[in-house]
């Protein structure tokens, strides 16, 4: 599983909605409630995805802060996910499969993806639902950060400054392109913030815990 490029995709979708036994509430976004339990277990594979285990963080503040960090994410993806289902975003039936069967890649053998769905408190008729809420979000986030492509003058412009520091066998056009990814991916990650930020300020977000 080391290198696969699914692995990461896999670990963060495998925190089911809603499970059954749930004892209080830890956030409440626009009147949808996050339960302790759901915190629980993200924030168990957000620290997975972190390469840390909970166990070895001796540091309260650095517990609490990353605690807040797996909250907010789960709150902005309850935005997300509202807000895709307010403007009609939707996901189809063979993007949904095509997505599973790259999870299930991830895994020596299907009984091993099943056992990790039922971990999760999952059939996979569950996680299809799942899947399709999670990937909406993520079309919804890219249309509102939705950012220009860097100019030509914004490329040769890093060109030049970063030139000392490249590849010098590498020639110009192959750099010039690469650049332009780099620009644009920062774009994009901007962009992505500043959409959240803006969710996060038109929506209700009461947090009922104290982290």
């Amino acid at each position: 599983m080391n290198g696969n490029p699914w692995l990461g995709l896999v670990i963060g979708l495998l925190t089911p909605l809603v499970l059954a036994g749930e004892t209080g509430i830890a956030a409440r976004v626009n009147g949808t409630d996050i339960s302790n339990f759901r915190l629980e277990r993200h924030f168990a594979d957000y620290l997975k995805i972190q390469g840390r285990q909970v166990g070895a963080i001796r540091s309260p503040v650095v517990y609490k802060r990353l605690k807040r960090e797996a909250l907010q994410q789960l709150i902005d993806k309850e935005l997300l996910w509202q807000e895709a289902g307010r403007l009609g975003v939707t996901v189809s039936d063979a993007e949904i499969s095509a997505s599973l069967a790259g999870m299930k890649a991830a895994f020596a053998d299907t009984q091993g993806f099943d056992r990790a769905l039922a971990d999760a408190g999952f059939d996979e008729a569950g996680y299809r639902d799942y899947l399709r809420h999670e990937l909406a979000a993520r079309r919804v986030l890219d249309e509102l950060a939705e950012v220009a492509p860097p100019g030509e003058s914004e490329v040769n412009a890093a060109y030049e400054s970063l030139k000392p520091q490249l590849d010098p066998t590498m020639d110009a056009i192959r750099a010039k392109a690469l650049l332009r990814q780099y620009l644009t991916a920062q774009r994009m990650a901007q962009g992505r913030e500043e959409a959240l930020e803006k969710l996060r300020a038109k929506g209700r977000v009461d947090v009922l815990i104290t982290l």
